[in-house]
C-alpha cells in the first residue's frame, strides 16, 4: 500500500541518535516518522554514559529519572594480575561539561528518549522494519513493512544493522580494535557488592591480556558484566572462564541471579559514505569505534542533534537534496571520532594503559586533558593531550588506503 502523503523526514531506528534527531526536527516543525524494528522496552548494551551526555538535559529536555539514571563519578581501571588500580574522577577534567555521568539500563533509557520524540510531535511505529530505500530526484521512497512511505529526507539510525552502509557497500572496519563481546546481567546483588560500588558507582574496566572486562552497576540492584576481546572466535564460555579465575568478579556476583548471556561481534567500523543526497547516517550506523571508553551514546547524541540542526533550515529553504549538505557536520564530528579511535588504538596496541592509565600523573595539565577525553569532551580545540593523540599514530587504525601520518605516541614521550 503506497502512502498518499510525504513526510519531511523518515528516521529508521529509535535509539539515542535517531531519537535525538527526531526530537530536534519535530520541535522545528518537521513532519517526522520514526520506524523501529523492536518493541520497546528492549534490552541493549551501552549502559555507561559520559559527562558529554548532559546533552540529554541541556538540548533534549530529559529529566534524569533516578529510577533509570544512576550517578557515576568516573571510571576505575583494574589489573588483577598486579593488584593495581587507577581511578579517574570527572571532576578533575578541564572546564567543560558537567562533572559526572550516569549508568543507565538501556531498555528504560531508550524508551524515555522515544517518549520524548512522541511528545515533540514525531510519529513512531514499532515492530516494523525498513526493507529498502530508493533515492529519487524529488523524494526518498522507503519500504516500511508492507507499506511504502515517501519523505524529503532519510536518516539511517539502524545501529550495527547499518542499513545504508550495507546497501552502499561502504562498511570500513577499524583494524586492531575489539572484535567481539560477550555479556550478561546479574540481579539481586549482595550487600558487599553494593558497598563495593557505592557511593560513586564507577564503571570497572579490568585489563586482561587479549582485551578487557567491564562491570557496570545499574539501578534496581543489577550489574552488567561483559568481556571484549580483540581476537576472533569468542565463545560464551570465555566470560565464565575469566569470571571463575577473577577474585573481583567472584565477590561481585556471589549469590546473584544471572540472566541471559549474549554475543556481539564485528562491531568496530566506520561508514565511508555516511551522507549524500537526501540521506545521512547517525549513531552506530555512521560509526561504532569500540565499547572500551563508552563513547557510543555521547557521539550518537552529538551527531543526531548536529544532523537535525543542519537539516532543519535546509528543509525550510528546499535544499535538502544537496549532496554536500552534511559536509560541515561531518567535518565537525570527525574530530571526536578520530580522537576516540586514536585512543582505542593505543589502548589495545601500545603501552598507553601502562604509561597513562596505571602510571597516570596524580595531577597537572596532562591528567586533566586525559580525563577530558575520557569524559567525551572531544570537540574542543584547547586540549594538548587530544592534539597529541590526533597528530601521532604508530599505525593507522583504518584499513588500507588511509593516508594519515604514522608517528609514534603511547604516552612514553
Amino acid at each position: 500500500m503506497a502512502s498518499t502523503s510525504i513526510w519531511d523526514v523518515i528516521v529508521a531506528g529509535a535509539g539515542p541518535g535517531g531519537s535525538a534527531s527526531a526530537i530536534r526536527l519535530a520541535e522545528m516543525g518537521a513532519r517526522v516518522l520514526v520506524v523501529e524494528r523492536e518493541i520497546f522496552p528492549r534490552f541493549h548494551i551501552g549502559e555507561s554514559l559520559l559527562p558529554a551526555a548532559e546533552l540529554l538535559v541541556s538540548a533534549l529536555g530529559i529529566d534524569p529519572d533516578p529510577n533509570v539514571f544512576l550517578f557515576k563519578r568516573g571510571a576505575q581501571f583494574v589489573c588483577e594480575r598486579t593488584g593495581r588500580t587507577q581511578a579517574f574522577d570527572f571532576k578533575e577534567a578541564m572546564p567543560g561539561p558537567q562533572r559526572f555521568a550516569w549508568q543507565v539500563e538501556r531498555a528504560e533509557f531508550d524508551t524515555i528518549l522515544r517518549d520524548r520524540a512522541l511528545d515533540a510531535g514525531a510519529e513512531v511505529r514499532h515492530g516494523v522494519s525498513v526493507g529498502d530505500v530508493d533515492f529519487e530526484d524529488d523524494a526518498v521512497q522507503v519500504t516500511v513493512g508492507k507499506d511504502t512511505e515517501r519523505a524529503r529526507f532519510f536518516i539511517d539510525a539502524t545501529g550495527l544493522d547499518r542499513l545504508l552502509a550495507r546497501k552502499h557497500h561502504s562498511v570500513r572496519p577499524f583494524e586492531h580494535f575489539g572484535k567481539a563481546a560477550v555479556f550478561t546481567h546479574f540481579s539481586d546483588l549482595c550487600e558487599a557488592t553494593r558497598e563495593e560500588f557505592a557511593p560513586h558507582n564507577d564503571i570497572r574496566i579490568i585489563s586482561i591480556p587479549d582485551g578487557w572486562l567491564w562491570a557496570i552497576p545499574l539501578v534496581q540492584n543489577r550489574l552488567s558484566v561483559g568481556l571484549v576481546t580483540r581476537k576472533a572466535g569468542l565463545r560464551r564460555e570465555r566470560l565464565d572462564e575469566y569470571m571463575e579465575q577473577s577474585p573481583l568478579f567472584q565477590s561481585l556476583i556471589e549469590d546473584a541471579v544471572r540472566h541471559e548471556t549474549q554475543l556481539m561481534g564485528n562491531f568496530s567500523f566506520e561508514n565511508s559514505a555516511p551522507f549524500g543526497s537526501r540521506y545521512c547516517c547517525v549513531g552506530d550506523a555512521a560509526c561504532f569505534i569500540d565499547p572500551v571508553f563508552s563513547s557510543g551514546v555521547s557521539l550518537a547524541l552529538f551527531r543526531g542533534l548536529a544532523v537535525a540542526d543542519q537539516l532543519g533550515p535546509a528543509l525550510d529553504s528546499g535544499c535538502e537534496a544537496d549532496p554536500n549538505l552534511m559536509q560541515p557536520m561531518e567535518q565537525a564530528m570527525k574530530r571526536g571520532y578520530d580522537t576516540f579511535a586514536a585512543l582505542v588504538y593505543r589502548f589495545y596496541n601500545t603501552k598507553f594503559v601502562e604509561n597513562l592509565i596505571f602510571n597516570a600523573p596524580p595531577e597537572g595539565g596532562l591528567r586533566a586533558g586525559v580525563i577530558s577525553v575520557l569524559a567525551g569532551d572531544v570537540f574542543r580545540e584547547d586540549n594538548a593531550f587530544q592534539d597529541m593523540l590526533l597528530r601521532s599514530r604508530r599505525h593507522s587504525f583504518r584499513t588500507a588506503g588511509d593516508s594519515s601520518p604514522d608517528v609514534a605516541f603511547d604516552g612514553s614521550q
